[in-house]
């Protein structure tokens, strides 16, 4: 994968970094999820979905550890994003890791995982 195809997003307290690796791409989310971090998080998983499936990836991996807030028009954003996914002919997989010390993300991102139980995983 190159920067055209899925670049990091960074700004003053958010940021998503990827790496590809043997068909998975994992995606390390820092900062806080606030309302300044909507419209970019929303079109990075967009894009996100764009390359997925055009690289025929089996999984994309987002890693919360770092993530220490995030709002609920972030969360709208993952449901967007998982129900493409799910709805895909053969969904690749989005596996959540966490920061168990993180309360909040073990409780929200277990009701994504509910969205679409073949597709989320949770780890941590």
């Amino acid at each position: 994968m190159n920067t055209t195809q899925l670049a990091p997003f960074v700004s003053d307290n958010f940021s998503c970094t990827p790496s590809l690796a043997r068909q998975k791409l994992s995606i390390e989310f820092t900062g806080s999820g606030d309302m300044h971090a909507m419209t970019p998080l929303s079109e990075y998983l967009k894009r996100t979905h764009e390359v997925a499936t055009n690289l025929g990836l089996l999984e994309v991996a987002c890693d919360f550890r770092k993530l220490t807030f995030m709002n609920s028009s972030c969360f709208k954003a993952f449901v967007v994003w998982i129900d493409s996914v799910k709805n895909l002919p053969a969904p690749y997989k989005i596996r959540f890791q966490t920061d168990p010390t993180i309360h909040w993300q073990r409780r929200s991102l277990e009701a994504l995982r509910r969205l679409a139980i073949n597709v989320v995983t949770l780890e941590g």
